[in-house]
């Protein structure tokens, strides 16, 4: 296989092993992180759920994503195969005094989570000016 190319490899999702407060499955969404000059952008992958169903909560510096699944398609649905594991959502990430945390904000669309998590001005790039002596 070339750098270029990856094959595709199906995985499952992965339980999160701590959580048991909930009754069934709890799994760990799927994240994308990335930097901008301003902050950065988390996305996590939440299938099957919408806006309405997702918590996201700072206590302590710690943020914690909630979601819950709104229940099968149609009521009395049974699946002839199914690959798809149904249950709750969680994750935790530990910010840094580098994020603003009153500037976080979040959007959900197509079943992914966005947040935005601006840096602190000490963080942020700034142009020096160069006076003259």
């Amino acid at each position: 296989m070339s750098p270029e190319t990856q094959e595709i490899q199906s995985r499952e999702k992965e339980p999160v092993v701590r959580e048991r407060t909930r009754p069934g499955p709890v799994f760990r969404p799927d994240v994308d992180i990335a930097e901008t000059p301003e902050g950065w952008l988390l996305y996590a992958d939440l299938p099957g759920v919408d806006e309405g169903h997702v918590s996201v909560e700072l206590r302590k510096g710690t943020l914690s994503i909630d979601a819950e699944l709104a229940g099968p398609p149609e009521p009395g649905w049974t699946p002839l195969h199914a690959e798809y594991r149904a249950g709750a959502y969680h994750r935790e990430f530990t910010l840094s005094d580098d994020v603003e945390t009153e500037g976080i904000a979040a959007r959900m669309r197509d079943g992914v989570l966005e947040l935005r998590l601006p840096k602190a001005a000490r963080r942020r790039p700034r142009k020096i000016e160069i006076t003259r002596s």
